[in-house]
């Protein structure tokens, strides 16, 4: 909205947009008057937005400052919250919407007959709760009804977290008969990179010199379709969870690369800056789990995905001692989200400290030295204050050693 003297009258007005249509009042006597009313309209106007509206602009937002989650945000919106709530307006949405919203999807059914997890249940509602928060932000609403909704409860088991453990993947990696993708699988494995960081890999992140891999962007596939024709490149700055991260390289891993390289630098129009895998455009986003399942399949093991060969590489860290704060450096993670997945497969710690305490503690041997050497001391020094000398300390060692044995 803006302000405006109109010449002919000397009055003033105001023109500006009103729950998305073009609107104009006239006839204010003076300019104060005029940017008073413009300020009513403006607030009449926010509170107006119903939630479609506020959801373009989060989405929007979400697209120009958070890689990855426009589309993500863009999808939950369109399918499941927009047809009950899209029109509604943004300050008439109560903490009893979202728990409609809830309560609807743990009705509903997909399409092949299965219910809703509570995982995905909580995604939708928590998609809800940011852009009303994103309401809050942008001043169009004072507070966030449903701030303090809270989401169902996720039944975590260990089954869900597939994996191989050494010997399996050792068993499996044998039935790869294509290099290039017996390369991509043993990376994924000693790296426990994720899989859209290791499509994107390119040459030029490779650090033979000091034995390092840099983790400098990752493939997105879950992109908005305006974004995706912005890019030059179908790859996202960064990691998927933060900024950029290094990996160190074993003699073995290293070896492998080395020989990758030698083989694709035959290719005609082969540069540092192309792709480890796929050379001149990324892989595609479902022949890794294509090459992995039919290994899978010939080794006669349980079928597991990409991301459970990062699990994979975290389960055989673990395996040879390696802390939570190792391993989420490695992985570049976080020490609580690394507790978080895979506490259960540290060793359980009050056996730890059980065996620690055993190791370093023998009560009845340290008080029989404290009876003794209080004893020995009256009756070498005939006074347990007197000062020792080197002769008092030799002989108080030679009758303790006759005692305890």
């Amino acid at each position: 909205m803006a302000v405006y003297k109109d010449k002919k009258t000397g009055t003033w007005y105001f023109k500006g947009k009103y729950h998305n249509k073009w609107t104009t009042r006239r006839g204010f006597k003076t300019k104060k008057e005029a940017l008073l009313a413009e300020d009513e309209m403006r607030n009449i106007n926010t509170s107006m937005k119903c939630l479609d509206d506020v959801s373009e602009e989060y989405i929007n937002y979400l697209s120009t400052h958070e890689n990855g989650s426009a589309y993500s945000a863009e999808h939950i919106y369109m399918k499941h919250i927009a047809p009950m709530l899209g029109k509604k307006r943004i300050d008439k949405i109560k903490v009893n919407d979202i728990r409609d919203l809830q309560t609807q999807m743990l009705n509903k059914k997909k399409d092949d007959g299965r219910s809703y997890a509570n995982r995905t249940i909580n995604q939708i509602t928590g998609t809800l709760v940011s852009i009303i928060n994103f309401a809050v932000r942008f001043e169009y609403i004072d507070k966030n009804p449903c701030s303090n909704f809270k989401p169902l409860k996720e039944i975590k088991t260990h089954d869900t977290l597939l994996f191989w453990t050494d010997e399996e993947f050792q068993k499996a990696i044998q039935f790869e008969e294509d290099f290039s993708w017996y390369c991509y699988l043993v990376l994924s494995y000693l790296t426990g990179m994720r899989k859209g960081e290791v499509r994107a890999l390119k040459w030029t992140d490779i650090d033979f010199e000091n034995g390092i891999i840099k983790i400098n962007r990752h493939m997105n596939d879950k992109i908005r379709e305006e974004e995706r024709q912005k890019q030059k490149e179908p790859t996202t700055k960064g990691r998927k969870n933060g900024n950029a991260h290094i990996i160190a390289m074993d003699n073995n891993l290293e070896n492998i690369l080395m020989k990758l390289k030698k083989h694709d630098m035959g290719y005609d129009g082969w540069t540092k800056d192309t792709y480890l895998f796929g050379i001149f455009k990324p892989v595609g986003q479902y022949t890794p789990n294509r090459h992995l399942n039919d290994i899978a399949d010939k080794a006669n093991l349980t079928r597991i995905t990409i991301h459970g060969l990062r699990h994979s590489h975290v389960s055989y860290l673990i395996s040879k001692g390696l802390s939570a704060y190792e391993i989420a450096e490695r992985i570049g993670d976080s020490v609580e989200m690394v507790l978080q997945v895979y506490g259960h497969m540290f060793p359980n710690p009050q056996k730890n400290i059980v065996n620690v305490l055993n190791n370093n503690f023998n009560f009845e041997y340290q008080y029989k030295i404290q009876v003794l050497g209080q004893k020995l001391g009256q009756e070498i020094f005939g006074h347990e204050k007197t000062p020792m000398n080197r002769e008092h300390i030799n002989e108080m060692e030679r009758v303790m050693r006759i005692e305890l044995t």
